[in-house]
């Protein structure tokens, strides 16, 4: 019998998945772009997710959990859908090697900044490579341990909570902010990565809560950077919160052990399974993509080649500026998928069963 996934699995994967290097940023891109009380565009945003989520959970019904490469060749030419494949493959392979290149940058500027970052670079790479050879029941079982692993980091916010200052929290909502469709299209990037559940339908149990668990892992990942944004938007001021790159590892450097020094540099380093997680499961979805064109090579040789590319191509940003701002393009290219791909094929799947009725 062939091994399948259920609700709690799909919970704890989708969320690995979105929260990642993006939250240490998240407050500051929320006070510069929305100003005063920028975290209440989190709920806009969380909002606009579960509705996409629940075009996917369309897909899911109509098709039957049918695989979406399967729906796609059913109606499209491949003239049509082979470049697809491409274009969607390659954004998500590189999506993957710029967070990990961007993760591995900040991980020097915080703690190795005389290191050579391609070497982190590389073994991060090689250990994305040897998890994701073993298959997506695999992954979805180190997903689990790594998350459990990370369960001991979430009470640390409770001592900032008597350092806050209730006068942060200003009558004022979305004052002295700027450019407000592209905090927007930032802040919804920290949320990507249910899109990729679209791909895990023939891995489902047909009758488990697939996409409750996936709202789930949304909302529960939601509250986690509603958590973190309301914590630095209290301790620090706005002005504060603009020009700290990074305010949640800042916020990290007060916490205080007997036994550890930098104890921020510990807490970042234990971020490295989400985003080996993260950067597995882009790849993932790459590969599947590319075997649909290449179907007489095996995945782990297209998987190789294809985190090859990406990895070469990662190296021509080499500061961690420009590795934001090829980041971005990714994600806005990522935001269009999540919202074309369930509406092209709501559409497939309706044309598809009118033509049944009809005849």
């Amino acid at each position: 019998m062939n091994e399948k996934l259920n609700g709690f699995h799909i919970f704890i994967l989708i969320h690995m998945i979105q929260v990642g290097v993006g939250i240490f940023a998240l407050p500051r891109i929320a006070a510069e772009y929305f100003g005063y009380n920028g975290w209440l565009m989190l709920v806009i945003i969380a909002a606009v997710v579960a509705f996409n989520i629940y075009l996917i959970g369309v897909v899911w019904k109509l098709g039957n959990g049918a695989d979406i490469f399967t729906i796609f060749e059913s109606f499209l030419p491949k003239w049509i859908v082979y470049p697809l494949y491409v274009i969607v493959g390659l954004t998500w392979a590189l999506t993957a090697s710029l967070v990990a290149k961007e993760y591995v940058l900040i991980f020097q500027v915080t703690a190795f900044p005389t290191a050579n970052p391609m070497s982190f670079m590389f073994v991060i790479s090689l250990l994305a490579y040897l998890l994701l050879v073993k298959g997506v029941y695999t992954i979805v079982k180190a997903g689990t341990v790594f998350f459990f692993l990370l369960l001991w980091m979430m009470p640390l916010e409770i001592p900032f909570y008597n350092d806050l200052q209730l006068s942060r929290y200003t009558h004022y909502i979305f004052q002295e902010g700027k450019e407000h469709w592209t905090g927007f299209f930032n802040l919804y990037g920290s949320f990507l990565g249910y899109e990729l559940c679209m791909l895990l339908f023939p891995y489902v149990q047909q009758k488990t809560r697939f996409i409750t668990g996936v709202q789930l892992s949304s909302a529960f990942s939601f509250l986690i950077y509603v958590s973190v944004c309301l914590i630095c938007f209290g301790f620090y001021s706005l002005q504060q919160l603009k020009l700290i790159m990074f305010p949640f590892i800042d916020l990290l450097a007060y916490i205080k052990f007997p036994f550890i020094e930098r104890a921020e540099n510990i807490l970042f380093s234990f971020l490295v399974f989400r985003v080996l997680i993260t950067i597995v499961m882009y790849h993932w979805a790459a590969s599947l993509c590319m075997q649909r064109i290449f179907k007489n090579f095996k995945l782990k040789r297209i998987t190789l080649f294809m985190m090859v590319i990406s990895f070469l191509i990662s190296l021509m940003p080499s500061v961690l500026d420009e590795v934001g701002k090829w980041l971005t393009i990714c994600t806005y290219l990522n935001i269009a998928y999540c919202f074309v791909l369930p509406i092209c094929l709501i559409g497939i799947l309706s044309i598809q069963r009118w033509r049944k009725q009809l005849a």
